[in-house]
This record gives C-alpha cells, sequence and structure tokens, in this order.
C-alpha cells in the first residue's frame, strides 16, 4: 500500500546495438530484466549497472553502455551498445617454460623455450562458443583440441565441453630438494608422456551460481630411467599409470568484475575423485576436496580490501610425487617464486590492500582504424600484501624445511589492468626468512 504508480516502472522493449557477430539471446541472457518486466524506480539503475558488469564478465565485448528511453506513462526502454572484441586469435607461441617468470629470469636457461602456434576463438559462430588448438614445439611438446558451448537449451542453462590433450617433456621435475624442484633429463628421451581427455556438462540456472561435473581420463608414462631415479614419481616404480578422475565444481560469482574485482564475493567447492575403479591396477585411489573463499569490498573513495582464502583436503596422506603437488605451481606465495612446498593438504591465505591510483578510463588511438583495437580501457592501483601459507606432509624429505609450518610474506606492488583482460603486476616482497626481491607477472582471469 505504500507503492503509487510514479515509483514503477514498465520495460517496454530492449534495444541492442554493435552486436555484428554476437546473437542477441547471448546478451539478454545475461540481462536481469526482459521486456514486460516492472521495476521500482530505485531499482532500476543497479540493475542497469549489474546486468552490465554480467555483460562485460563474459569477455565478449571491450565496452557495454546502458541507457534508458522514458516513453512516457511509466513505460521505458532501454537501449544496449556494445563494442565487440577481435574474436579469432591465432597467435605464434614464443614463451619461457619455467614455472614463474621470476624463475627464468634467475637461471636464463634459453633451452626452456616454448614455441609454436595457438588458435583461440572466442564467440564462435557468435553464440559465445569457445574453439581452440595448440600446436606447441621446443622444450615443452603440446597438441591439444577443445570446444565449449553454454547456454544450451530453452532458458539456455545448460553447457557442454570437452577435449583432449597430449603433452611430452624430455625433461621433468623428478622430486624436491630443499625445497626446490629438481630437474631431471634421462638419455632415453622423451622423459614424460602425457594423454588427458574430458568431456564436462555444466549448469547455470540464473546469473550467479554454476555447476558443472567433469570427467577425464588421463595416461602418464615415463621412462625407465625416470623410474629408477625415483621409484615414487608414479609410485611403485611404475613407468605407466591410468585412471580416470570424475570432478564437481561449484561457483558462486557475485565479484562486479572477473579480471579485476573490486567488490562482491566469489565462493567454489571442487570435489575431485581420482580413480574411480574402471581400471584395475591403479592403486592411489583418493578423494579431494578444494575450497575457495574471495571477498573483495570497497572502504571509502579509491580504497579497497581483498582476500583470498584457499585450502585443500586429501583422504589419501601417500601420493606419487607427480600427484602430491601444493604450493609453487598453480598456487603461489609472493616471495616464494623459486620454491616449491610438496603435500596432499595446504591452506593459503592472501590479504590486499588496494589504492586506485588511476581511474578506470579509456583512451583511443587515432592511428588504428578497427574499433576492436583502437580504443584501449585501463587503470592503475598500488597495493600492500600481506600471504600465509601451510602445507601438510606427513612423509616429507628432511631436507624440505618448508613443510609442517607456517610460512609468509609481505610486500607492495603496481597493478596495471588494461584492455583483452591483461593484468601487468611490479611488486617488491619479502619472506619469513628475509629474502627478498623485485617480481613481474603477466596475468590473465
Amino acid at each position: 500500500t505504500l507503492v503509487i504508480a510514479d515509483d514503477i516502472l514498465i520495460l517496454n522493449d530492449i534495444l541492442i546495438s554493435g552486436n555484428e557477430i554476437t546473437h542477441e539471446s547471448v546478451i539478454t541472457r545475461e540481462l536481469i530484466f526482459a521486456p514486460g518486466d516492472t521495476i521500482f524506480k530505485m531499482e532500476l539503475i543497479p540493475a542497469l549497472q549489474r546486468s552490465r558488469e554480467n555483460l562485460l564478465n563474459l569477455s565478449l565485448f571491450n565496452f557495454v553502455y546502458l541507457n534508458v528511453k522514458h516513453l512516457g506513462d511509466n513505460l521505458i526502454d532501454v537501449t544496449i551498445e556494445v563494442t565487440e572484441r577481435w574474436y579469432i586469435w591465432p597467435v605464434p607461441i614464443l614463451e619461457y617454460a619455467d614455472r614463474n617468470f621470476s624463475t627464468f629470469v634467475k637461471n636464463w636457461d634459453w633451452e626452456k623455450i616454448n614455441y609454436g602456434a595457438w588458435l583461440k576463438w572466442n564467440n564462435f559462430r557468435g553464440r559465445n562458443e569457445l574453439l581452440t588448438a595448440k600446436i606447441r614445439l621446443g622444450y615443452v611438446k603440446e597438441y591439444a583440441l577443445a570446444y565449449s558451448k553454454p547456454n544450451m537449451g530453452k532458458n539456455q542453462s545448460h553447457g557442454i565441453s570437452g577435449g583432449f590433450n597430449a603433452n611430452q617433456q624430455n625433461e621433468v621435475f623428478i622430486e624436491t630438494v630443499n625445497n626446490k624442484p629438481v630437474e631431471y633429463e634421462p638419455m632415453d628421451i622423451p622423459a614424460q608422456v602425457r594423454w588427458n581427455v574430458f568431456t564436462q556438462y555444466s549448469y547455470r540456472r540464473k546469473y550467479f551460481t554454476s555447476h558443472s561435473l567433469r570427467f577425464e581420463y588421463y595416461d602418464y608414462q615415463v621412462s625407465d630411467s625416470v623410474a629408477i631415479e625415483n621409484s615414487n614419481y608414479l609410485g611403485d616404480g611404475a613407468t605407466r599409470q591410468k585412471f580416470f578422475m570424475l570432478t564437481y565444481l561449484f561457483n558462486y560469482d557475485v565479484r562486479d568484475s572477473k579480471v579485476y574485482p573490486l567488490e562482491g564475493f566469489n565462493v567454489r567447492f571442487k570435489a575431485e575423485q581420482l580413480g574411480v575403479g574402471l581400471i584395475p591396477g591403479y592403486n592411489y585411489q583418493t578423494f579431494r576436496l578444494t575450497g575457495i573463499m574471495m571477498y573483495h569490498q570497497k572502504i571509502v573513495n579509491r580504497l579497497y580490501f581483498y582476500n583470498a582464502t584457499k585450502a585443500r583436503f586429501s583422504s589419501e596422506k601417500t601420493m606419487p610425487y607427480f600427484l602430491n603437488k601444493a604450493l609453487g605451481y598453480n598456487e603461489n606465495l609472493r616471495g616464494y617464486e623459486p620454491y616449491v612446498i610438496d603435500g596432499s593438504d595446504y591452506v593459503l591465505t592472501l590479504y590486499n590492500l588496494k589504492v586506485q591510483v588511476v581511474k578506470p578510463n579509456s583512451y583511443t588511438i587515432p592511428f588504428i582504424g578497427m574499433e576492436q583495437f583502437n580504443k584501449i580501457h585501463y587503470a592503475v592501483y598500488v597495493n600492500l600484501f600481506a600471504d600465509f601459507g601451510y602445507v601438510n606432509n606427513e612423509f616429507p624429505n628432511p631436507t624440505n624445511t618448508m613443510v609442517n609450518t607456517w610460512q609468509f610474506s609481505a610486500g607492495a606492488g603496481i597493478d596495471l589492468i588494461t584492455y583483452y583482460d591483461k593484468v601487468f603486476s611490479v611488486y617488491y616482497a619479502i619472506n619469513r626468512y628475509g629474502e627478498h626481491g623485485f617480481f613481474l607477472q603477466v596475468e590473465t582471469p
């Protein structure tokens, strides 16, 4: 009874422009309103902002603008103007093959260079499908093909994906000594060949929550000398391990951006069963549960707080070396770039305080004619950080002193965020042992 007619707006139509390739259904799928909806005036601007964030998080558009046309009698139209990205990327590969850039700079091992070609076709057929193909040669040889199709079904809630990956290495990290991976190149190369085939089904009913079920097959083969050098590399002196893996993933994401979020939070859970009893002779069946919580909060104007906490639990504590990786590979403590910490379980928590030095802005490059490239966006942030991590390893090598004890580091850095989801970071970090230095990092989400 407190609502009067002037408080309500009726959405007459949605008018979309700029989508020369993208189907309108892909865009309307991310909007939290539809023609015929009634919207309270106080809710209109938040609804437009949330819809814009959803569209940008697709990584299909460089810019998205939403506006309102008032038609009278409380009727409105919403206009959406998008600037599409360039979607087909036949990219030459020239990269270092170390775990991180800092390790490569320290060693300057030019044999660890990969080269090749990578095709990434975003928004394939204009339906937000993704097609990728890769041929990588050099230090690591890799051949891969993958395809994903979201937004299937009447309500665009279902998705499927699948692909394969073949990987060959002449050198492997065969063990960890003194908290650093030891490289080994046998005479009977290749040292390791790995095959992976996967299929995945995803369900996303509305906007922020998704569920995925992934089924994979792995086939690892190593040379005889690798198995002799470390009999636990694949376990029990084996030169081959084959197993299936079943994974369930849950993701609830209400962050304002997936590239460089400043507000909102993200909760993820991953439950993995390594070995499902379909292949006889695989003796390392284990259940792993991984949880991630990311929290972003604006404190005052231009000042932001961020925390990410990640943890993994494994039911089995004695695993082959290739399955026992924790920190220093995909998960890192800043200031510990030269090191790896192996174990079955770990917890990692990162704290950041960010100051926005340059607000998000855009610049048009006058001598570039293509709309997909001539207008770039950028922002700069200065941040202070502190990282903490703990890895549980019940049977460690005595030289690996970083396990079973808390590790921590702190420092400061600068982040540059620019177009096509690139985040360039330079930071200074010091760890608990007093080791310190400058580090460079280039990321995409």
